[in-house]
């Protein structure tokens, strides 16, 4: 992180108990998390366009790497209209496709893959990353599925309506039945937008060997904006 504040503490809610409640949750989630591997998804000057990982725990894992869906039209590391100098991975789909929804992200492969490769076992569970719009136009959403279960279910979801503020966000969530593993699992990010030139951007993306506990022994499922992200299942 950049920033001197703690970017977990989402200030930009509105409801002062809510930012309260979120805050609690989302600092002390980050605090406990082990990363395996984290993308900042910034230019560094190493070569990589910004594709590079600047944590990497090869006491578990053996290879990660991050590649795009063939159905994305924009993936690049570098700023967005809303970001000024921020840096970030910028994710559009390749065709214009009316009031777009998860089943069209699916369908279209609008999606950038992670690929976690275990060195004998591993256990993945909580997944964190910043996200934002590309602008207010549309709605616009993603949504995170694995290859365990053939990218059938959602691991989180996360859906905004036309007008939503811009500016990076925090959502960490853990993950199910990811542990025990051996070989590699997939893990897809899927966007999308109504339209081809309109952007879902990512920063800080992680996956950790350890759940976010909550004071009081919960779990932290924190979305971007509250009221709106959610844990579900789609057909």
């Amino acid at each position: 992180m950049t920033r001197n504040r703690c970017r977990r503490c989402p200030g930009w809610i509105a409801n002062p108990i809510l930012a309260a409640a979120a805050a609690i949750v989302a600092c002390s989630a980050g605090a406990s998390a082990s990363v395996l591997v984290k993308y900042p998804f910034n230019n560094n000057n190493d070569g990589s366009n910004g594709f590079a990982y600047t944590t990497f725990d090869s006491s578990v894992l053996s290879n990660a790497s991050v590649t795009a869906g063939s159905g994305l039209g924009q993936y690049s590391v570098g700023t967005d209209s809303w970001s000024g100098t921020t840096q970030v991975l910028k994710t559009g789909p390749g065709s214009s496709i009316a009031d777009a929804d998860a089943n069209d992200a699916v369908s279209n492969s609008w999606y950038v893959e992670f690929t976690l490769t275990a060195n004998s076992s591993m256990d993945i569970r909580s997944i964190e990353l910043d996200w934002s719009r590309g602008g207010t136009t549309g709605t616009r959403g993603w949504f995170v599925r694995s290859s365990l279960d053939g990218y059938t279910s959602d691991l989180y979801s996360n859906q905004t309506p036309a007008g939503t503020s811009e500016g990076l966000q925090h959502a960490a969530f853990d993950i199910g039945g990811h542990t025990g593993l051996s070989g590699f699992v997939d893990f897809r990010l899927y966007i999308y937008t109504s339209s081809f030139g309109r952007y879902m951007d990512f920063q800080n993306v992680q996956f950790n060997s350890t759940a976010l506990a909550v004071p009081g022994g919960g779990i932290a499922a924190l979305g971007g904006l509250a009221g709106v992200g959610r844990r579900r299942r789609r057909s």
